[in-house]
């Protein structure tokens, strides 16, 4: 064969050699004995790298590992985990006494909103039903149900709904009286909600937005009406407020958004705003778990994932959509809502009073934000 060469591949612990064969393989194995003795030296030294990586990583808490579990709202307000140092699971009797909490409100208000199937993800693999609502991680569920159901998301998420939801109504009735369907839904403080929405549908003039075009003139038309008194000169009403490609020229303040709220009726509330129990119509759906992301653990985050099937170390809640100009903290709604008066103040609980006692969140936390 002379000095012709047969090449011999074989495979050790998912690593190729090449064993190199002839006549005179003695000759040529001293000649390369070193490095193949060192080359061999150094991938026993990446398995062992490897090994100990993966088992360190098994291992760690939750609090070590809690950038991969923590649940990120839409404007990347939730970032303000407070780990509870703990790893103790999510108590039975806590779960229900929240969801009884929010049928005893029902009751007391005799609630009944109709049931909207678009409003509501399905998994069929993983029996869940899941009620989404804006500003409240909603982007971060629908990457969650797509992945979930194998979907890939082209574009905007907000588009996706139509392909996550329950396929019919008949399919969504029947999923409803499911018992073997673990139906969640998650929430926020009302206030926090109200100010993201304000902050990234209405006050961010970076992009359009399609609340900021439908709802911004009327916001004017009762808080700065001698804008629809224009001439030649000042130009119409929409070329005073918008730029040519949409977004805001004129920005309304916090105060007068809420003052055009408060005078619409419920039925006509925007998603970004609209009420917990009558989007996600509370009381015709038997929810088996509510999950409040202001205050909520890694035992919460990993019940949630065990109901839903999915090992913790695998899945996340992604982050997406973040604010341009940082997240909704205390402080920063504190700060919006102490441009308005008392009076304002109380009528805007009032708007949301029902959510507040559904899900055991107290208004006086920001009754002090408010100036006197």
């Amino acid at each position: 064969m002379g000095n012709h060469f047969l090449l011999e591949t074989i495979r050790f612990s998912g690593l190729q050699f090449i064993i190199l064969k002839n006549m005179n393989f003695k000759k040529y194995f001293i000649k390369y004995s070193s490095c193949i003795f060192i080359y061999i030296l150094f991938c026993i030294a990446l398995i062992i790298f490897k090994i100990s990586y993966v088992s360190s990583r098994r291992d760690k808490t939750p609090v070590d590992n809690f950038e991969s579990l923590v649940i990120v709202n839409e404007d990347n307000d939730l970032n303000n985990f407070e780990e509870k140092l703990t790893n103790s699971t999510v108590d039975p009797l806590i779960v229900d006494e929240a969801i009884q909490r929010v049928y005893s409100v029902c009751e007391k208000y005799n609630r009944s909103t109709a049931l909207e199937r678009m409003h509501y993800f399905y998994s069929p693999k993983h029996s869940s039903l899941f009620c989404w609502i804006r500003k409240v991680a909603s982007t971060s569920f629908t990457k969650l149900f797509a992945d979930l159901r194998d979907i890939k998301v082209i574009g905007n998420y907000y588009k996706q709904i139509e392909v996550l939801v329950p396929e019919s109504i008949e399919e969504f009735l029947n999923l409803i009286d499911d018992t073997d369907v673990f139906k969640f839904i998650a929430v926020r403080h009302p206030f926090d909600r109200l100010v993201s929405a304000y902050r990234s549908r209405i006050a961010d003039n970076s992009r359009h937005t399609s609340q900021a075009w439908i709802f911004v003139p009327r916001i004017f038309y009762i808080t700065r009406p001698q804008l629809f008194h224009f001439n030649k000169t000042t130009g119409t009403p929409l070329e005073q407020i918008f730029y040519n490609d949409r977004r805001l020229k004129l920005i309304p303040t916090f105060k007068e958004f809420i003052t055009w709220l408060l005078e619409q009726p419920d039925e006509q509330d925007d998603p970004h705003w609209s009420k917990y129990q009558s989007h996600c119509s509370i009381c015709q759906m038997p929810f088996d778990y509510i999950i409040k992301l202001d205050n909520y653990t890694t035992s919460d985050v990993n019940y949630l994932f065990t109901k839903l099937g999915l090992n913790k170390n695998q899945w996340t809640l992604p982050r997406l959509g973040q604010s341009h100009d940082g997240m909704t903290t205390y402080a920063r709604t504190c700060n919006y809502l102490s441009t308005l008066s008392i009076d304002m103040f109380y009528k805007l609980f009032e708007r949301y009073k029902i959510d507040f006692e559904m899900f055991d969140y107290d208004y006086s936390t920001y009754k002090s934000c408010i100036n006197k």
